[in-house]
């Protein structure tokens, strides 16, 4: 394919067609993104508070103010984004390969095995059962060290998915390399984009040595702490700049890779004796085994605690209490995800302007990384008083630019039919992961007798210390933890075993995988 595509009226609908499929998501973007991100700029120069009085401008001194508290936070961030890149790139990528070699079987048990870790997406949950167990000694506890055990099997598993991908189009030597070399880097920014916006770990184990383990609980401290808008508006913005960075760069590099998704090559005729292939699948299988047993032990405490439904300690309707966990991020999901879906089947299906389509992904790069924690300062301040603590608990900038860009490559490459279940699990983890966040819950939930539930078994917490019960089993329910863990394997088998990474031009033909028993 060329970029001299003739002007036929097909070509002419899918410009138009694909133009206005982007619209709803640049809506999005703009008013929950980029005039957030201007407003927090312009607030950062000035000494607004929370108690009303008028601002005034303080030219740099926010900045001067919140620096050195904000370098000294992003040591432990880093330190975690090393280990979760290097836990998903050599633990993920290594039993990705070795999968890949043993055929259907060991794909298949590799994608199976790490469904519950890749479910258990439940920070606050987490967390607060590191709390319960270990409260003696919570003071010595380094936060971001563990929510790294804790997500350990996570990063193992999205790894070895990501990897997967790779190895799909070929496990030859050098047949990889470069989609290899850009999954590896996304998956670093993405640790590090992680590190930098942890919130509830550092919130709930921070009480060691570093006052700040997180740049987002410095922002939240400046912000509802001490009611000082202005320098929590100069630490938002620092820690917006280096994921702009961040997600400009993977942008660029997706754009000039022509990174795309496609339906995985059928297999060549087996290379290797059966022999071999049951050498790759038991390798794989020893290999699965032992990854999972270290990504269990680290949800342990969380999984035990999940157990645990103790109504009684719930103060409150129960069915109000869930319903403003769970109702709330669904809003936000749907319409994120279904914006982002258009935008990127308008993008990657339709592709209006031809191969040069991809290019509309870079207004949505400088956000891709970007979660609510540096928006909130300025979400508080522009919040609509009307009343409702229900429309409130409504995450803000709903629009999920990653699925955007996870879906312009998958319908760049493969049918709407087999895009779609791949898109649907993404909304699912993104509804998950909403749901069971700490940050906006704390900000949004002033209703004591329908607070969402985080805010419920934080206020238990308090209570456990004088002999209380925790209800945590309600955060995170096991049924749906085993539910969503059950939608993880059927769409990891069913759907994304069927699909591989490709870069480079389309007319570039990939080598075969030399693989068996597929």
């Amino acid at each position: 394919m060329t970029d001299t595509v003739p002007k036929t009226p097909a070509r002419t609908t899918n410009v138009l067609f694909g133009l206005l499929a982007v619209v709803p998501a640049f809506v999005l973007l703009v008013s929950g993104y980029v005039v957030p991100t201007v407003r927090t700029a312009l607030a950062s120069f000035t000494d607004v508070d929370m108690l009303g009085r008028d601002a005034e401008q303080v030219g740099l001194e926010n900045y001067t103010d919140v620096f050195p508290d904000f370098g000294g936070s992003l040591v432990w961030p880093l330190v975690f984004a090393v280990l979760a890149t290097l836990t998903a790139v050599v633990g993920g990528g290594v039993l990705a390969y070795l999968a890949a070699r043993g055929g259907r079987a060991g794909r298949w048990t590799a994608r199976i095995a790490f469904a519950l870790p890749m479910a258990a997406l439940g920070t606050a949950g987490a967390a607060i059962a590191w709390v319960l167990a270990y409260e003696p000694t919570r003071d010595s506890m380094n936060p971001m060290l563990a929510q790294y055990i804790t997500f350990f099997g996570l990063a193992v598993g999205l790894g070895t998915t990501a990897f997967l991908l790779v190895f799909r189009h070929s496990t030859r030597p050098g047949g990889t390399w470069s989609a290899g070399l850009l999954v590896t880097g996304v998956i670093a920014a993405s640790a590090l984009a992680i590190g930098l916006q942890s919130f509830g770990f550092p919130y709930l184990l921070g009480r060691g040595a570093e006052r700040y383990a997180s740049p987002v609980l410095l922002i939240f401290d400046h912000a509802f702490r001490t009611f000082r808008l202005g320098s929590a508006s100069a630490g938002a913005i620092l820690l917006w700049l280096p994921l702009a960075v961040l997600g400009i760069g993977i942008a660029v590099w997706l754009i000039v890779a022509r990174a795309r998704i496609v339906a995985a090559d059928q297999p060549a005729p087996a290379e290797q004796p059966p022999s071999t292939v049951t050498g790759w699948r038991a390798a794989a299988a020893v290999a699965t085994g032992g990854l999972l047993v270290l990504g269990l032990a680290g949800l342990g405490p969380w999984l035990l605690s999940t157990i645990d439904f103790d109504t009684a300690a719930v103060r409150g309707n129960l069915f109000a209490h869930l319903s403003s966990t769970w109702l709330p991020p669904l809003i936000s999901t749907v319409v994120g995800v279904l914006a982002a879906a258009l935008a990127g089947y308008g993008i990657g299906a339709l592709r209006p302007l031809g191969e040069r389509s991809a290019l509309l992904l870079l207004p949505f790069a400088p956000w891709l990384f970007t979660g609510l924690a540096g928006l909130a300062p300025d979400t508080w301040m522009h919040r609509t008083d009307d009343g409702s603590a229900f429309l409130f608990l409504i995450p803000p900038a709903s629009l999920t630019i990653p699925v955007l860009f996870g879906s312009a490559l998958l319908f760049r490459g493969v049918r709407w039919t087999l895009a779609l279940p791949a898109v649907g699990l993404a909304a699912l983890i993104t509804w998950i992961v909403q749901a069971q966040d700490t940050l906006w819950p704390i900000i949004a939930g002033y209703e004591v007798d329908s607070n969402p539930m985080q805010v419920v078994v934080m206020q238990a917490v308090q209570m456990f210390r004088r002999g209380g019960e925790v209800p945590l089993g309600w955060l995170y329910p096991l049924p749906v933890l085993l539910l969503v863990a059950a939608v993880v394997a059927v769409v990891q088998v069913l759907v994304l075993d069927r699909l591989a990474l490709r870069t480079g031009r389309d007319a570039v033909a990939a080598a075969t995988p030399a693989d068996s028993g597929n």
